[in-house]
């Protein structure tokens, strides 16, 4: 108070000392709990009566009185476990009291909490200042529970296993879309690259750092220009997932690192939904590139586009030119050299080509024809092939007939059909040339290390309103890593209890993800729907409703699947997952797991004058989904 002295230190810890114990006192003299509530999850409530299996409260906001069912009130922690900093410490562990500490601390800007072995964060969808040098200072060498809750003490946790126990760690960030899996993961690599450098490392000031750390730094922002958009709920949404192996040698300094990814959502390259973008890179480039280098890729506005379905979209507070400048900046850092960005751009370009190229159908005929080829021609140009040839290619290309090559004339859907997979496989192998590129730069072969962490970031499980087989792909590889975690935490531990014959009754907390798996991925007996899936593209007459129509029949009194009672409804069927029900629409499943390329116009590019479009279009290249399930299952 005014003209009033400070509060000795001995005063104040009387006062808080008084604050709690009278809070704790109003706790148990209210006997507060927790009940459901539409608007909030959970709110405040005070026991009034108990009779038998009902309980009833008084709400504490409005004093309104409620009759429910013991199973639906939860207990409320004492108040000295207020913004507690590890949620296994708590007295009563339930989903209510998780969620409020979770939002109390939020709302205090602890953003991240403990929950005994790992790490919860909530996504302040904004900056803060808790990633400075001087915080990564204070967390170095340090034991994680002498610090506050951070991904720094994750990550330092990790590296001093790492040296003292001589095994590989890793570090699995998971969360659904715009949890801030990704940014998290960039956190990670930063705290290494300053701990672990043989150099004096800023993680601000890249210039004083050592090259290899350098480039390790730069490596992401290459990564979410070219594999991140906008979607609904996330203006840097990652595209596709990635293992990034981080190696060390055995004193504990970065010799080298690693980038493996996975499930690249190529189909974005050509379509979006209302309100997303397709790849950063395009509007990166058609904002940020000057006139000169305009003119050489023949570029155009991002409305021009067929492929861009929403035009110019800007993301707010960010600029795409800047951007750009950014972008190319880490390329250089990276090593990338002039011709090999340009060539980078003429492909991205391309793409944009490829979706302007119109069709009509021929009088009297169900022939294609192009009776405009100045898509074609700017397409040609850039791809370093002739524009007569590709034409020819996408309207009569050459198929085999028994020991016979001959002429068939594609229909005005086949060609279009031709158009778009070519635009896709074409993204996707400059992506996959990226990823090489810079795995070039960051090996370091000669110096080999002797333990590496590794960060997965996988994409996020998604919810959307209308959902995909990009989708489904998606939540089935968050469903195995779910069930890797669940079987891990609840079965594994549990079994090591009894190898150490502790003392411990089994406890099955029904947790088991494996049914929805089996729905998902089962080869037969019956068959899942991957399995449908492929079986039914192996049928000429097959269609996306004779898929959907099978999979009902097999599997429609699985627990975990549910039919569409509309039969033209928004969804064709729902699968139940551990992060709740999605509806999904089975349109283009068939084309999207097939993706059939044209061969014709697959061996013009392989022969393009340009090398670099050569080099992209050589056989060889990996299936990166069998890739991730290879990874999985070990």
């Amino acid at each position: 108070a005014r003209g009033k002295k400070w509060l000795s230190a001995n005063s104040l810890f009387f006062f808080f000392s008084s604050l709690f114990s009278y809070r704790s006192a109003d706790w148990a003299a209210k006997r507060l709990v927790w009940v459901p509530s539409e608007k909030h999850g959970f709110e405040s409530a005070s026991i009034r009566e108990e009779r038998g299996d009902e309980v009833e409260v008084e709400l504490t906001d409005t004093q309104r009185r409620l009759t429910l069912s013991r199973e639906e009130v939860q207990r409320m922690n004492p108040p000295r476990f207020s913004k507690v900093e590890d949620m296994a410490d708590l007295t009563c562990l339930n989903e209510a009291s998780v969620l409020h500490n979770l939002r109390e601390r939020y709302y205090s800007g602890l953003i991240y909490t403990y929950s005994g072995l790992f790490c919860v964060v909530v996504n302040p969808y904004k900056n803060l200042p808790i990633y400075t040098e001087s915080i990564v200072e204070m967390y170095r060498g340090k034991k994680r529970h002498d610090m506050p809750p951070h991904i720094y003490a994750i990550s330092e946790a990790a590296y001093r296993s790492m040296l003292q126990d001589r095994e590989d760690q890793s570090i699995l960030c998971t969360g659904e879309s715009g949890a801030g899996k990704t940014e998290n993961t960039k956190k990670v690599i930063q705290y290494l690259a300053h701990v672990a450098s043989s150099h004096k490392v800023s993680i601000l000031k890249h210039d004083t750092c050592g090259e290899l750390e350098r480039q390790l730094l730069q490596a992401n922002p290459i990564l979410e220009a070219f594999g991140n958009a906008k979607t609904v709920k996330n203006d840097n949404s990652s595209r596709f997932g990635k293992f990034i192996r981080i190696n060390f040698d055995v004193a504990g300094y970065i010799v080298g690192a690693n980038i493996e990814t996975y499930l690249l959502e190529k189909s974005r390259a050509t379509r979006q939904a209302k309100d997303e973008r397709t790849f950063h890179i395009f509007y990166q480039l058609l904002c940020g590139a000057t006139e000169q280098t305009r003119a050489d890729l023949l570029l155009g506005s991002a409305d021009e586009y067929r492929f861009l379905s929403g035009g110019s979209i800007p993301v707010p507070g960010q600029s795409d030119s800047e951007n750009f400048t950014q972008t190319m900046d880490s390329m250089a850092i990276m090593g990338f050299n002039p011709e090999e960005s340009l060539s980078m751009l003429k492909v991205i370009s391309a793409v944009l080509q490829f979706g302007n190229i119109t069709f009509t159908k021929e009088k009297n005929q169900d022939q294609a024809s192009m009776p405009d080829d100045t898509a074609a021609q700017k397409l040609s140009h850039l791809l370093g092939i002739n524009v007569l040839e590709f034409t020819r290619a996408i309207l009569t290309p050459r198929i085999k007939v028994g020991r016979e090559y001959v002429q068939k004339a594609q229909t005005k859907e086949q060609a279009d059909f031709a158009v778009e997979a070519l635009a896709k496989a074409t993204y996707e192998r400059l992506f996959r040339w990226l990823v090489h590129r810079i795995n070039r730069a960051l090996d370091r072969r000669q110096r080999q290390g002797a333990s590496f962490i590794g960060i997965l970031d996988i994409a996020g499980f998604e919810i959307f309103q209308l959902n995909s087989f990009e989708q489904l792909c998606i939540n089935y590889t968050n469903e195995k890593l779910q069930q890797l975690f669940n079987h891990t935490m609840f079965i594994l531990e549990q079994e090591e209890y009894q190898r150490e014959g502790i003392e411990w009754n089994f406890i099955d907390f029904g947790l088991d993800l494996q049914p929805c798996i089996d729905l998902i991925e089962r080869p037969a007996h019956p068959p899942g729907v991957l399995a449908l899936l492929d079986e039914e593209c192996w049928f000429p007459r097959a269609t996306d409703r004779s898929f959907v129509e099978k999979l009902s029949n097999e599997q429609g009194s699985h627990p975990k699947f549910f039919k569409s009672k509309q039969p033209r409804g928004e969804a064709d069927f729902s699968i139940i997952h551990y992060a709740g029900k999605v509806d999904y629409k089975a349109d283009d499943w068939l084309v999207k797991n097939m993706d059939p390329l044209n061969d014709n116009v697959a061996s013009l590019l392989h022969q393009s004058s340009d090398s670099f479009v050569s080099e992209l279009w050589k056989e060889g290249m990996n299936d990166q989904f069998s890739l991730l399930l290879t990874y999985l299952n070990t």
